[in-house]
């Protein structure tokens, strides 16, 4: 008889790994149902990274799939697999708050196309997790839910949007998980934590569902909703789920005629020493592979952040201002941010009411407004000449780990426009719609995870998967935080 895997030996399982368990009758669905909702109940106290749960119901349907599997019924590429997933997707019978105060009692019963499709493919959500408020922020703290923390030191930051998703997957709290990225808010957290995260290409993914969105044209082009997880193989077939356009590859073997574009430290965006170190190693791990390099910067890569914050800033957020401050005028938000930087109470978090000062006091006049769309147009042709058919660009995700709580912040809304040294990798994504997985590939001296960026242009994400997972093979990827054991 095979033996029975462990409440422990569950947590380290990705997706993949519970489904083969359940096959190999090691393992079923109840067992990891009550393994992951244990985990979660022990972590969370530290953590704070989850706003709501679902527990009764993911025992119900655990039940369910128990009874199913015993007569040989077991359907659905996710089936029984427990899973989460961020606070801003609509879930029946679970809150949409954005994390705001006025919003704590808003339950909704609709449902995300996104999750609809991952729970039709048999997983079971546990639970949601938490971002910033109206996922405005690149660090994960709000007036409603409070801030979470970064499991390998809880003195740093999650990053954001998804940090509560990140931060949960670092200790194994869920087989798999779910985020959104329009600025980093998958891959920040998912390089400050340890973990492996996917932002699909321009509409390769399914809209809607999400709380609040509220996008333009060319806010649409830079958002991608994508898997959060422990290994490349789940980040593809979730992301397959999620968008049956795309199937995972066949063979993960890194192509004869791969071309690399590797960059580290240019201009002013300087790289820490360790992050520079890793980017080395996997440059000479690619290379030994007889993959051919190309380790200068593009000189459109430091053009992305400032066309990435020209689009977010272009429409002045005037409807994520209506949610957050009904009928209120630019005067009072700047009022209400006042008083949340002197520390009185105020309507909502200083980083969001900051945001929308920003974007109402420094919006894109014509002339830069102009100036986005013809770099787009020209930048995207460079990027497809550059990269062909068999071409990915292979970077660091941030030019640092993970740092102390509002650090990360402060460095990207600073008034002297430091965010364009320190977003050049992360917008290359965004401003030009490309795929990018972020693959956990070294660590600090104090143990801080360094993620890599594998990005590839849209229709070539097969491409992109197999690097990520060549990485990942040749540096160990993601490593369970058993800290909160």
């Amino acid at each position: 008889m095979t033996d029975k895997i462990t409440r422990a030996q569950i947590l380290g399982l990705d997706a993949m790994a519970v489904l083969a368990a359940y096959r190999a009758g090691t393992l079923k669905p109840s067992e990891a149902v009550e393994a992951y909702i244990a985990h979660q109940q022990r972590f969370n106290p530290r953590l704070n990274a989850i706003t709501d749960e679902r527990y009764v119901a993911a025992r119900a349907e655990a039940a369910n799939c128990d009874a199913l599997l015993a007569a040989g019924k077991m359907t659905g590429a996710l089936f029984g697999v427990p899973m989460s997933i961020k606070e801003a997707f609509d879930v029946p019978g679970l809150r949409s708050t954005g994390g705001l105060k006025r919003n704590k009692d808003n339950v909704v019963q609709t449902e995300a196309p996104t999750a609809a499709k991952l729970r039709e493919a048999g997983a079971i959500i546990l639970n949601k997790t938490n971002t910033p408020e109206l996922c405005f922020c690149q660090e994960t703290d709000n007036l409603l839910f409070g801030r979470t923390n970064n499991p390998w030191n809880l003195e740093c930051t999650v990053g954001g949007s998804s940090g509560g998703e990140a931060a949960l997957m670092a200790v194994g709290g869920a087989a798999a998980g779910y985020g959104s990225d329009i600025g980093g808010s998958i891959r920040i957290p998912s390089h400050f934590n340890g973990v492996v995260g996917f932002k699909p290409g321009s509409h390769r993914f399914l809209f809607g569902g999400h709380y609040p969105y509220y996008g333009t044209p060319n806010q649409d082009n830079m958002l991608g909703y994508g898997p959060i997880v422990k290994s490349v193989r789940d980040a593809a077939l979730l992301y397959s789920v999620a968008f049956p356009e795309f199937a995972p590859p066949a063979d993960w073997s890194l192509p004869a005629d791969l071309q690399a574009v590797m960059f580290g430290s240019f201009h002013k965006t300087v790289c820490s020493p360790e992050t520079t170190a890793t980017l080395e190693k996997a440059q000479q791990a690619l290379a030994g592979h007889g993959v051919a390099l190309d380790r200068a910067a593009p000189a459109y890569v430091k053009d992305a952040p400032v066309i990435w914050q020209l689009v977010m800033a272009e429409d002045r957020s005037k409807r994520y201002m209506e949610v957050a401050y009904p009928g209120r005028s630019l005067g009072y938000i700047i009022y209400d941010y006042l008083r949340a930087r002197l520390g009185f109470e105020s309507d909502n978090h200083r980083w969001l009411s900051w945001a929308f000062v920003g974007t109402n006091l420094f919006p894109p006049n014509e002339k830069q407004n102009r100036w986005v769309q013809e770099e787009l147009a020209r930048d995207k042709q460079a990027i497809d000449d550059l990269l062909g058919d068999h071409g990915v660009f292979v970077t660091p995700a941030y030019p640092t780990p993970a740092k102390k709580h509002g650090e990360v912040y402060a460095e990207i809304m600073h008034v002297t426009k430091t965010y364009r040294w320190v977003l050049p990798f992360i917008t290359l994504a965004n401003a030009f719609g490309l795929p990018a997985i972020v693959v956990p590939c070294g660590r600090s001296a104090d143990g801080l995870p360094i993620g890599l960026q594998v990005a590839g242009r849209v229709g070539h994400e097969q491409l992109v998967f197999r690097v990520a997972k060549f990485l990942e093979e040749q540096f160990g990827g993601w490593k369970r935080c058993t800290n909160y054991d």
